[in-house]
């Protein structure tokens, strides 16, 4: 089962959100991307996006390292809790696995949503134990990017699962960078432990040649699309999330001090939205930079997700390989199927090369 060919996945996305989140309501949106992977600060933002949509009053934020329960109570008694997307559900990565639990057995008389993800479990003992903490609490809900998901996530659990795109389709328009395009063909694939099997190109790292054509090669993690002026404002950005970290744990002590005054309360509430304010800054900054580099090719090769929505939101022409674990072909054959069925799927990299070949032609550089 797909979706209908034509469907609107940004439709989808809000009208999902919409059933699960009240207007104007108090929430916490938890596990902030603080790394250099595009397509998760691409997922922020789209997520802040559908918040600020619908009038969220957005109070607590965390990432992996400043996340505290002992906050989130102060800073939201009751109301919404809300975990950040992405393809890390499961066991591929244990840290966002770990804080995810710990949100959902700590805080049983929230509601909690997880938005749209991708789900692995590889160790049963893994699987068991979510099962024990998801099936547990009583007003959960799984919202999954794909069919796959979708399916293993009713299989595994009794919580409520709900088939949705991904948040980067909130999105507001992009642009690609202006200019003629300086490479041919950018082969933008994963180097961590999710990549697939297949070798890529035999070029090495960075740019090279075979018979008749010319790829660069990077991955997100590289940091390119990085110039002089982007790197002095993630420094700069850097700078003010560190000290808003460390502001809001010395709130979080006094807040948690009942004998504290109403002062406490107030410092609390600046230090958080200021915390937000660097979030926001630090995924838009990756944002920029990722389509700063996909915009750089006449043609893109990926296995990472977000290289093919953002590609597919730019208008960009590009081909896709799977990843290790099949989460790009999940989605591609739930959503982007219908959405570009211009996009080519690729099922070697050779093939690859050669579609990217003729869409490069095509383009002018």
């Amino acid at each position: 089962m797909t979706a209908p060919a034509g469907s609107n996945p940004g439709l989808r996305l809000r009208s999902a959100v919409r059933e699960l989140i009240e207007p104007g309501s108090r929430c916490a949106l938890i596990d902030f991307p603080h790394h250099a992977n595009v397509g998760d600060s691409a997922i922020w933002l789209g997520e802040r996006t559908l918040l600020n949509e619908l009038d969220v009053d957005l109070v607590y934020t965390a990432d992996l390292d400043s996340f505290s329960e002992t906050a989130l109570r102060e800073r939201l008694p009751s109301g919404t809790v809300l975990l950040h997307g992405g393809g890390n559900l499961g066991d591929l990565w244990p840290h966002h696995q770990r804080l995810r639990e710990r949100v959902i057995g700590a805080f049983p008389r929230h509601r909690i949503v997880q938005l749209p993800q991708s789900v692995h479990f590889g160790d049963p003992d893994a699987l068991d134990r979510a099962r024990r903490v998801f099936d547990a609490h009583p007003d959960l809900t799984l919202l999954l990017r794909d069919h796959r998901s979708l399916r293993a996530a009713r299989r595994a659990f009794r919580t409520p699962a709900v088939l949705c795109p991904d948040a980067a389709f909130a999105l507001p328009p992009l642009r690609p960078r202006p200019g003629r395009p300086e490479r041919r063909i950018l082969w933008l694939s994963r180097t961590d432990h999710e990549a697939a099997p297949h070798p890529g190109p035999d070029l090495g790292a960075g740019t090279g040649t075979g018979p008749g054509i010319e790829v660069h090669r990077t991955d997100w993690r590289a940091q390119e699309g990085a110039d002089d002026s982007w790197i002095a404002a993630l420094r700069a950005v850097s700078r003010d999330l560190d000290a808003a970290t460390t502001g809001l744990r010395r709130t979080a002590d006094r807040t948690a001090d009942r004998t504290a005054d109403r002062s406490a309360d107030r410092t609390a509430a600046r230090t958080a939205a200021e915390l937000l304010r660097c979030y926001d800054r630090h995924a838009a900054l990756q944002l920029l930079r990722g389509c700063r580099l996909l915009s750089s090719a006449r043609a893109v090769v990926t296995d990472r997700l977000h290289a093919h929505l953002l590609s597919g939101l730019l208008g960009l022409p590009h081909v896709l390989l799977d990843d290790r674990y099949g989460k790009v072909r999940g989605y591609w054959e739930t959503w982007s199927r219908h959405r570009w069925p211009e996009v080519h799927f690729a099922s070697t990299p050779g093939r690859a090369i050669r579609e990217a070949e003729l869409l490069a032609g095509g383009r002018p550089g």
